[in-house]
């Protein structure tokens, strides 16, 4: 993938039709944010982080403001989600399992972006280089570098046109590729297939998993969140539980507009001794034991990130 594809201001200009996009950076990320909701598309991306390369068919419309999403994957293991406003369905045919669940909106290329924004612009400065051509279209490059040592370095390929984002580059610490996104077909715009969105499995031979998920007052969360994380906020609380056979957990969720964070905390055996941390691409995972509970803190930034909100966390006193 080109690393050398920034340069100066005035490429936007002339990709843009506003040049408030050239002056403006929250207003070209919010022109991106809204692209993905609102367009309609189709395409094949492939996802790359270490040695693992996914390919992806992907489908996308909004009717009504709600939007309708398709995903199936076209090789390694298979599966195929299927979002239908907060709705989520996602088949894995290997045991023939379709996971159901109501989520708030689940961001994933190439909606990387919420579309409200905060206070994005404290935390990462923005550059815009120049075009150049990706997947048949003219691309504007869009970086991201964040102001600490909290979050990773993003870098983003956009259709001049519409804002929808063609390419998304995660770049950890010391400048590696942990992830990254790029459409290697795209049609952007037109009408889709009727059955574009129709399931390629019979709802009536499958087993259903449905996950039950509660909101979660902040009065009745019942831990406090003590470590210092500038520019994250708690976004979202809720008590979920895979199956009636599984333990009940509360999941957290804290966010600065870009990356975010998952806490989860359940129940666990307080003689156990877990504090570890790993790993996996580019997601650190977090665990420790405090008293009768597990923790779980873990997300795509450093791991200094999972780490400082882990060690902040208490058990709220009554």
């Amino acid at each position: 993938m080109s690393r050398s594809i920034w340069g100066g201001v005035a490429s936007a200009i002339y990709l843009f039709a506003s040049p408030a996009w050239a002056d403006d950076s929250l207003a070209l990320l919010q022109k991106i944010a809204q692209g993905a909701r609102h367009l309609t598309y189709s395409g094949i991306f492939v996802y790359r982080s270490g040695n693992k390369v996914e390919t992806s068919r992907i489908v996308h419309t909004q009717i009504d403001g709600r939007e309708r999403e398709r995903i199936e994957v076209l090789d390694g293991s298979p599966r195929e989600v299927i979002r239908d406003g907060n709705e989520v369905k996602c088949f894995i045919p290997d045991e023939q399992l379709l996971i159901v669940e109501s989520l708030p909106r689940q961001r994933g290329f190439p909606s990387m972006l919420p579309a409200g924004l905060g206070r994005l612009l404290d935390h990462y400065t923005i550059r815009s280089g120049r075009h150049e051509r990706f997947a048949g279209l003219e691309s504007l490059a869009i970086q991201l570098e964040p102001r600490d040592q909290l979050r990773y370095r993003h870098e983003f390929l956009v259709d001049a046109a519409s804002g929808l984002m063609l390419k998304a580059v995660m770049l950890g610490e010391h400048g590696e590729i942990l992830e990254a996104f790029a459409f290697s077909q795209i049609k952007i715009g037109g009408t889709l297939d009727p059955d574009a969105f129709k399931p390629h499995f019979d709802p009536d031979r499958v087993r259903v998993q449905q996950v039950r998920a509660t909101q979660v007052r902040v009065d009745d969360i019942g831990w406090n969140f003590k470590a210092s994380m500038p520019g994250f906020r708690r976004v979202a609380a809720t008590r979920r539980q895979a199956s009636s056979t599984q333990t009940e957990s509360l999941h957290v969720v804290f966010s600065d507009g870009l990356a975010s964070i998952s806490v989860f905390i359940e129940p666990g055996s307080a003689d156990e001794s877990v504090e570890t941390l790993a790993q996996f691409g580019p997601v650190n995972v977090y665990r420790r034991q405090l008293g009768g509970h597990r923790l779980m803190v873990m997300g795509e930034v450093p791991a200094v990130a999972v780490k400082r909100l882990a060690d902040g966390i208490e058990r709220r006193m009554k």
